[in-house]
């Protein structure tokens, strides 16, 4: 078996019970919104070691009834891992949430943090974040409640910003309105923008209290020169939902013509135009109250699930889910991250390529022969006929 460079006091050796690696798993209840729990995993690179910061929310109970057990792998083909022995402290249990922290050594070389998430019946979850040494992030935001695990905040809500090192921060805010994601066969590549100009700067102390008042993109850093730091995007306080008639529309590029779409800017909010739009691309008034009640919660489940530095449904995961819904497989390996719909006999694998804005961000391989498959969908979709 091979031995990680780790601090002995931290670690026993142990083998996992299911034997299995990493790339065997499927993971696709990562994206479920029915799957009993989900593990948010934030890392953060404190000057001596890595604090790792977890929220447990559970779907099914009381999260008392879940246990979670950490272990690290050396990559996501060892089928055995190491235990993390006594090292999770748990701060807080509130409603369906548990949250806590790691303390773990800076590594000499990359490793995989594994947490598995095991119900009082004996059913398991595998939850995962590569532990690297050279990681830019290097702080938080927080409540009363607890640190924000998800990379999203609200407008007009207090909230409270630390540097790992308690430094001051220096806060860049950007009120760019990024595109969604270009469509899978476009023969420009998606990417994921590693410099923007910032619109106004702010310093806030390390514990200070702040109250974002713009929607936007807001990079906390101790230098800004450096290549580090941590972003959250602020929300209206609807978010992740959208209800307002000037909310729905930017969606819907990705379901219509660009005629449709000028038609759907020119309703400027006024319901009964945006109706008249709607029921034109369907033809049936059932078949638009069908397509807007499941294309928005859809919407609403990729802005959960893919929100970064734009929103969820804008990346390029988000609009692969958006149009074809939840895979049925995702395997994880390396920097690659592949969705398989077996009905669609179809891939779309996405390349890990993060910034200081987004070290999670994937990036959609793009290819010519998805054409069909992606129009065919949307026309699904326009029917009312979407694919469960």
């Amino acid at each position: 078996m091979k031995r990680l460079y780790l601090f002995s006091f931290l670690l026993i050796l142990s083998k996992l019970a299911a034997g299995q690696s990493i790339a065997a798993n499927n993971f696709n209840y990562w994206y479920n919104p029915s799957n009993d729990v989900d593990l948010q995993i934030r890392p953060v690179r404190t000057a001596n070691n890595i604090m790792v910061r977890y929220t447990l929310i559970t779907r099914q109970g009381n999260p008392g009834k879940y246990s979670i057990s950490w272990e690290a792998r050396n990559s996501y083909v060892d089928r055995e891992g190491i235990a993390i022995r006594e090292r999770d402290s748990v701060l807080s249990v509130n409603g369906n949430m548990k949250r806590g922290f790691l303390v773990l050594p800076v590594p000499e070389k990359p490793w995989l943090l594994v947490g598995k998430v095991t119900n009082d019946n004996g059913k398991s979850w595998i939850y995962f974040k590569q532990i690297e040494s050279i990681y830019p992030v290097d702080g938080w935001i927080e409540t009363s409640d607890g640190v924000i695990t998800e990379n999203h905040l609200s407008k007009n809500k207090e909230y409270i910003a630390r540097s790992a090192n308690g430094k001051p921060l220096i806060v860049s805010y950007y009120n760019t309105v990024f595109p969604p994601a270009l469509p899978p066969f476009a023969e420009k590549e998606g990417h994921n923008e590693r410099f923007f100009f910032h619109d106004s700067l702010f310093r806030v102390e390390s514990g200070q209290k702040f109250l974002p008042k713009k929607e936007g993109l807001y990079l906390f850093q101790e230098d800004t020169s450096a290549a580090r730091g941590f972003s959250y995007r602020v929300v209206k306080e609807n978010f992740p939902k959208f209800s307002k008639v000037d909310e729905l529309i930017p969606p819907l590029v990705l379901v219509t013509t660009p005629e449709e779409f000028n038609e759907l800017n020119n309703s400027k909010g006024e319901k009964a135009k945006f109706d008249k739009v709607i029921l034109s691309i369907t033809g049936d008034k059932d078949r638009a109250r069908i397509f807007m009640k499941n294309f928005f919660h859809n919407i609403e489940l990729a802005n959960i699930f893919f929100s970064s530095y734009k929103e969820g449904w804008k990346t390029d995961r988000g609009i692969v889910f958006q149009i074809f819904g939840l895979p049925d497989e995702v395997s994880k390996n390396g920097g690659n991250e592949v969705w398989n719909y077996k009905a669609l006999n179809t891939r779309f694998t996405f390349v890990k390529s993060g910034s200081v804005y987004d070290p999670e961000n994937y990036v959609l391989l793009r290819d010519k022969r998805l054409t069909d498959i992606w129009f065919g969908s949307v026309d699904l979709w326009r029917k009312g006929r979407f694919r469960e």
